[in-house]
């Protein structure tokens, strides 16, 4: 059994039954300390994160106790019908009755989940990350701040700017260096780091969530898309990304690049057509 204290800066400390003191939770007290400037309302959350989990029962409980607790942090957990632990795990999260749940009936995709937690949410910025461990929570700040400072609309996590731990693999790394050619080339804009699901948006980047069209696969690439379609600002920032310590990622690669491909002709046309719309 353990009990647990969160202090005036957010950090728990949980307690365990031998009464040592373990401090479990990151140090966010630069975070805390800036989102103090915008004097939130505690019944507005400024930031809401957004976690969508299928079959994450080894990793979920620990992700949730890696996040920030503050009034102005609202976490959203939307579990795509999960067919293990996951659930159970979650509900044994410290501070459970502080996160809000949302769970599907039936199975909508990596991109269906994040849509459904995106329209719960309430904060002036947006995050989503990934529940398999992958994302350390140390770097919201590096995502958070340039939002709100107005230096940028979306901000997107790059390992490449920071560090990762582990072997990336070859189709990995060539699969983003295709995209990051194509999107330079067709619409202006260099990402390396195209497919991390670690983003921030501003509120006034939501209406792109509206018009989704691949819910799948591609719905890390699309919501680039569309944000330079709408001449939104999008900037890399570091973070470290660790090594997937339990299960295998879902991902499966003829599927991926068969709607990533349909995804960039998709857009491609689009964006001609908006080009010619101009002259």
């Amino acid at each position: 059994m353990k009990t647990s204290n969160i202090n005036k800066n957010g950090i728990g400390y949980f307690k365990c039954q031998e009464g040592s003191h373990i401090n479990k939770r990151n140090n966010f007290s630069r975070l805390y300390e800036y989102l103090e400037r915008f004097n939130n309302n505690i019944d507005n959350p400024l930031i809401s994160i957004v976690l969508p989990v299928y079959n994450e029962e080894k990793t979920i409980q620990e992700v949730l106790e890696s996040l920030p607790r503050n009034h102005a942090i609202e976490i959203i957990v939307v579990d795509d019908h999960s067919l293990d632990n996951s659930i159970d795990e979650i509900k044994k999260a410290q501070n459970y009755d502080d996160i809000k749940l949302i769970r599907h009936k039936e199975n909508y995709g990596y991109g269906g989940a994040l849509l459904t937690g995106i329209k719960a949410a309430r904060g002036q910025v947006l995050i989503t990350m990934d529940s398999d461990g992958q994302h350390r929570s140390e770097d919201l700040f590096n995502l958070i701040k340039p939002v709100l400072d107005g230096k940028a609309d979306i901000t997107v996590g790059s390992r490449y700017k920071g560090s990762f731990n582990y072997r990336l693999p070859l189709a990995t790394r060539v699969g983003e260096a295709m995209l990051e050619i194509v999107i330079t080339l067709f619409f202006g804009q260099r990402i390396k780091n195209n497919q991390c699901g670690f983003r921030a948006f501003h509120k006034r980047t939501y209406k792109i969530f509206d018009n989704i069209k691949f819910h799948g696969y591609a719905f890390t690439t699309e919501l680039i898309l569309l944000a330079l379609l709408y001449n939104f600002r999008i900037r890399e920032y570091p973070i470290h990304l660790l090594k997937r310590k339990h299960g295998n990622s879902y991902i499966i690669l003829i599927k991926l690049s068969i709607s990533l491909i349909l995804c960039l002709m998709f857009y491609f046309f689009k964006n001609i057509k908006k080009v010619l719309s101009r002259r």
